[in-house]
């Protein structure tokens, strides 16, 4: 698993270079989380050209991930949100 927190600096970063390149060495999971946008953004079944899923979860409830490990629950009702944030 990989997880990512966005900076205004690594925007285009996260959500396509890593998006392509964590996929292409087979990390299962990768979560951004955008303190600008308010939410989460999940991606799994890594493919060739990126991930093949993804949902955005709005920030206020509980990211889960099911990993071969275990189930990982976050929950970012207390997540720090830029005062700018779009919903």
């Amino acid at each position: 698993m990989a997880v990512e927190v966005v900076l205004p600096s690594s925007i285009r970063n996260d959500y396509e270079v890593k998006d392509e390149a964590y996929a292409r060495r087979g990390i299962p999971h990768y979560l951004i989380f955008d303190p600008y946008k308010a939410h989460c953004v999940t991606l799994w079944n890594p493919g060739p050209d990126g991930y093949r899923g993804r949902d955005t979860i709005p920030y206020g409830g509980t990211v889960t991930v099911e990993t071969g490990i275990g189930k990982l629950a976050i929950d970012t009702s207390g997540l720090p949100v830029d005062p700018s944030a779009v919903s």
